[in-house]
């Protein structure tokens, strides 16, 4: 409550006099009924810790200033707002917005008071589509410490094609050619181990050496480079009878057993 005070103190410094509004209307009580009807020209709901109904409009046809700071809403529904036909200023520091509807941005005469986000971009972009002749668009620096410029921030800060979605989708891609930058070689080693464990040769010690394989019958060669080159020996022929000299010049068995009778 301390800091829903302090708001509605520092409130009428922030924002610039208009139309002699009484910017320092009290802050409601923390049970708020929406369903109940409020004929205040100013209705504070600061620091109350609140969420906005979605399908459901504020009852409040003459509030002219509404203030919905410190509450820690990420988005303002279009529905909740369309009921507040006289709302002039809409202050919702202190949110962490995260979408802000295009319809209640086509609201020329609404003046909206936010924390620098990147999702006041689709209200940026509505009014310069469709509000000519307006004034630049600020929102609160909450580092600086002052206001600033939107269009200065948006184009700063939240430069094209960093949205979340975005974001979210290079980081995916990023994550999915990392995997196959480890994958892809894992995937060729264990490829290469499977087709040398179903090479023959694979993890023989004898594969690289200069021979024939056990088992085949062929005898090992070795050479040497220094050594000489071995002689080749003719092995010796094998004896045969001298059947020429036999039967040449010696008598026949016959005839001699014949000069013996």
């Amino acid at each position: 409550m301390g800091g829903a005070l302090a708001w509605t103190l520092l409130l009428p410094l922030l924002l610039p006099e208009s139309d002699g509004w009484d910017l320092s209307c009290a802050v409601s009580s923390a049970d708020v009924d929406w369903s109940a009807e409020f004929r205040d020209t100013c209705l504070n709901f600061s620091g109350l810790n609140l969420s906005l109904p979605q399908n459901q409009s504020l009852r409040a046809p003459e509030v002219r200033l509404l203030d919905l700071s410190a509450n820690r809403l990420s988005e303002l529904p279009a529905t909740f707002f369309s009921g507040l036909q006289r709302l002039q200023l809409l202050n919702v520091l202190q949110n962490p917005l995260s979408r802000v509807d295009g319809a209640l941005a086509a609201r020329c005469d609404l003046d909206l008071r936010a924390d620098c986000r990147c999702a006041l971009a689709s209200w940026h972009q509505v009014r310069r589509d469709n509000c000519s002749g307006q004034t630049p668009l600020l929102c609160w620096d909450t580092a600086a410490g002052s206001q600033r410029n939107l269009s200065a921030f948006l184009e700063v800060s939240c430069a094209p094609g960093l949205a979340p979605a975005t974001i979210a989708a290079a980081a995916a891609s990023g994550c999915l050619l990392l995997g196959i930058a480890i994958a892809g070689p894992l995937l060729a080693w264990r490829l290469w181990r499977r087709r040398v464990a179903r090479s023959p040769d694979a993890g023989k010690p004898w594969a690289a050496q200069d021979g024939p394989k056990p088992g085949s019958g062929l005898q090992p060669r070795y050479s040497s480079r220094n050594s000489r080159k071995s002689q080749v020996v003719t092995p010796p022929r094998p004896s045969t009878p001298d059947y020429e000299n036999m039967f040449v010049g010696q008598p026949g068995a016959e005839h001699q057993w014949a000069g013996q009778g």
